[in-house]
């Protein structure tokens, strides 16, 4: 009998000092072994309090009602011991921050074998055993092959090489692998996934998907994947559940919900989402925010934001209507919850699509590119890609607002003071010989996986690090570490971290922290707060938010924060680091939007770095890849996003996870990157198009129209001719030659059919 989870009519609230909060409201639903269901919606939905509560982790909160049965046994009535063996041997979870979840103080190694042990004998738990069980050199040899099969089957490839490995010494998706090998090392009968690829790099989270996919054909594992990304639920989900305000408002086939949405909170949704717009346009959003709730609602939850709400939404709880076999959604209004088909190509935009609805658009959708991106006289738009190199100039151009020049960077990567002292520390390099420049109101994309050397970029940009060869210039003049920078040059850049919740200090003000760089700068009292209330009005929050603390703040408020606290001494340039990483489709929408309104408004210049390669293609003039710190494609946005010359750009567009994008399984490039070649193409033990010139010759950074490609064998701009005819050149054997070159052919002969089918 296969092992079933079932939820019935759960509720969750969480305990304040007032009322009770109702984070979870009546939720049912079921899932199946061997079956991926699908949970999405915005931030304060109740998703994953609905997913802590399924392993009976909800605390602080707590379950008011309902049942959760797995495998026959009621978890909402069953004793801890009973939990303690489900958890150890059936039920699984994959946290969205895994910096947070592993143990910092113990090699990844010995965690995954911590789970193995805890799967042999979820009882025996105790302080004693686990420290016995950690001085014991022989039982963690006992354990080694086991640990590494696990982490093979998490896709970490020579888990040799990082078993010993402590969690700060390895990358975002290397972390996330290895808590996907401690949740599977139990072999689990049921996995929850909260967010498990949020913010990591294309190729890693289409990898990685890959794996939870293999794993759950191979055992037959149910799969509950909570994400914000519609595109992820679009390419591994069998069905997907639609949440708000704590209760499911639409559920069915994967397909049918994503291409024919009914709910309109539903088509609201995938209206956000960037692809579905001409890029540099303004997106559609969702107005107003999820509520708070310590009563139900009278009526629908939706209905104080919803674009097609009667007077029956506010006074009718809705029902729950079935459109199709299996696809139901909860909404009273009929013309409201007709199922509105969504093509996965040639898809139309969300106005033409709400107007086929006979709804009208909240937002005014008129391009802003003309206004926002208006370059600076003698610029023809073309000029910076025709040039030898991004930071010479041509008669009458203007200075670019950035510029870096041959700019390269190397961090020491042992940690042995006697290595130090004698001079023999390893370096690891992070750029070499980068050249880049930046025009003023322009918005330069940097796509790459995790650890290309795009963060590190920006912070020698910043003048948080220094280069060790090259120069940085600002407006023309050579600038180094930000101590060594007069006022007006700190003042003319402005950055926007990461991980805005660390990068704010939570025991501050809204107030001070916007106001942090205005009281080092030197201003009053008054003028600090004058400015910040002027800030806060630029980004579209309350006055009222100055003195508010983050923790009251939604992902999305915090954010306009970060902004704002980036725009107080008035930059010209603004360095943006994922800047909606985590944030869901409406609330990246509104970010997104505020952004091009700040760049119309007061003429910014941004440099974006981002893994949504949607959000770049949406924002971006002028985008740069980068590859194991190298530049290897520069060009107009539109042009490389339709037509890539490098075989690892198209590795990265191929991986976007898309509602039209079929799946990302199997594609060429995808795997773990290996450290370059002592000699030729970086790109080489990974490109599906390699030859013998690839191995012995490193590409320079040529033009190919307007695109720079470092590549021996570009693909030419609408046509496959060029590059298929140099590497059947350059791959014809001779007398004694190896096979190699010979399988780089058929495996760039069927890359090349893949391309024109």
């Amino acid at each position: 009998m296969s092992k079933r989870l079932t939820v019935d009519n759960l509720d969750v609230r969480f305990r304040t000092t007032g009322r009770p909060v109702r984070a979870v409201n009546g939720v049912s639903f079921e899932l199946d072994a061997g079956e991926i269901l699908g949970l999405v919606g915005e931030s304060g939905c109740g998703k994953s309090a609905t997913a802590r509560s399924l392993v009976r982790l909800e605390e602080p909160g707590e379950i008011t009602n309902g049942t959760i049965t797995f495998d026959g046994t009621d978890l909402t009535a069953a004793d801890e011991r009973t939990l303690r063996r489900l958890r150890g041997q059936e039920l699984a979870t994959i946290f969205q921050d895994p910096a947070s979840s592993l143990n910092p103080g113990f090699p990844v190694g010995e965690q995954i074998d911590e789970a193995l042990r805890i799967r042999k004998r979820p009882h025996q738990q105790s302080l004693v055993g686990e420290l016995t069980s950690r001085l014991s050199r022989r039982g963690r040899t006992d354990n080694r092959d086991a640990v590494r099969q696990a982490m093979q089957a998490a896709g970490i490839h020579q888990p040799g090489d990082w078993i010993d490995a402590y969690p700060h010494q390895l990358s975002d998706g290397l972390r996330q692998r290895v808590m996907i090998a401690i949740a599977l090392a139990r072999r689990p009968s049921l996995l929850i996934a909260d967010e498990p690829t949020t913010a990591l790099d294309t190729t890693t989270q289409a990898a990685i998907h890959e794996t939870l996919r293999a794993l759950n054909r191979e055992y037959g594992m149910g799969l509950l994947f909570i994400t914000h990304d519609l595109g992820v639920v679009s390419e591994l989900c069998d069905r997907v559940l639609v949440m708000y305000d704590g209760s499911i408002v639409e559920r069915g086939e994967t397909d049918a919900v994503l291409t024919a949405p009914s709910h309109p909170y539903t088509k609201s949704l995938l209206d956000c989402i960037p692809r579905r717009s001409e890029p540099q346009t303004t997106l559609p959003t969702i107005d107003g925010d999820v509520p708070e709730r310590t009563t139900g609602p009278a009526g629908c939850p939706f209905a104080h934001r919803c674009p097609s709400v009667t007077a029956a939404c506010r006074e009718e709880p809705p029902e729950t209507v079935a459109v199709a076999a299996g696809h139901t959604v909860d909404c009273v209004v009929p013309s409201a919850r007709a199922p509105r088909t969504v093509e996965r190509t040639g898809q139309a935009t969300p106005a033409e699509q709400h107007a086929a609805d006979g709804e009208s658009v909240s937002t005014d959708r008129q391009p802003v590119a003309s206004n926002a991106r208006a370059r600076p006289s003698g610029d023809t738009g073309s000029g910076s890609a025709t040039r030898d190199s991004d930071t010479e100039k041509t008669p009458g151009e203007s200075e670019p607002i950035i510029a870096v020049e041959g700019v390269s960077k190397s961090f020491q990567t042992s940690e042995t003071l006697t290595d130090r002292l004698v001079g023999t520390a390893e370096r690891r390099t992070a750029l070499q010989d980068v050249s880049l420049s930046v025009d003023a109101g322009t918005t330069m994309g940097l796509i790459g996986e995790s650890g290309c050397g795009k963060s590190t970029l920006l912070k020698l940009i910043a003048g948080l690090e220094t280069p060790t060869e090259g120069t940085v210039r600002l407006h023309g003049e050579a600038v180094g570490s930000v101590d060594g920078r007069t006022m007006d040059q700190r003042s003319e850049i402005g950055v926007v971290f990461q991980n805005p919740q660390r990068s704010i200090n939570p025991k501050q003000t809204v107030r001070a922290v916007i106001a942090e760089p205005l009281y080092e700068a030197g201003w009053e009292r008054q003028r600090r707060d004058e400015r910040v209330e002027s800030l806060l009005d630029s980004v579209g929050l309350p006055v009222e938010y100055a003195e508010r603390q983050p923790r009251q703040l939604s992902g999305g408020q915090i954010q306009r924060v970060a902004i704002a606290r980036a725009l107080a001494l008035g930059p010209s340039v603004v360095l943006l680091d994922e800047p909606t990483a985590s944030l869901d489709v409406s609330a990246q929408a509104t970010i997104l939007n505020l952004l091009v309104s700040l760049q119309r408004d007061l003429g910014l210049t941004y440099l974006l770095v981002s893994h949504d390669l949607e959000v770049v293609r949406h924002m971006a003039d002028r985008v740069a890849v980068m590859y194991f710190g190298q530049l290897v494609e520069t060009g107009p946005a539109t042009t490389v996003f339709a037509d890539p010359s490098h075989p690892y750009t198209r590795t990265l567009l191929d991986a976007i996870p898309g509602i039209d994008a079929g799946t990302a399984a199997s594609r060429p490039g995808m795997t773990q990157s290996p450290a370059p070649e002592a000699s030729g193409c970086a790109f080489l033990p990974r490109c599906p198009a390699g030859t013998d010139t690839c191995r012995q010759r490193e590409p320079p950074l040529e033009h190919d129209g307007q695109v720079r490609t470092r590549c021996h064998h570009p693909a030419g701009r609408g046509s496959e001719e060029p590059r298929t005819a140099a590497i059947e050149e350059s791959n014809r054997p001779t007398s004694g030659e190896s096979s190699t070159a010979n399988s780089a052919k058929s495996n760039s002969d069927a890359i090349t059919d893949k391309r024109r089918q």
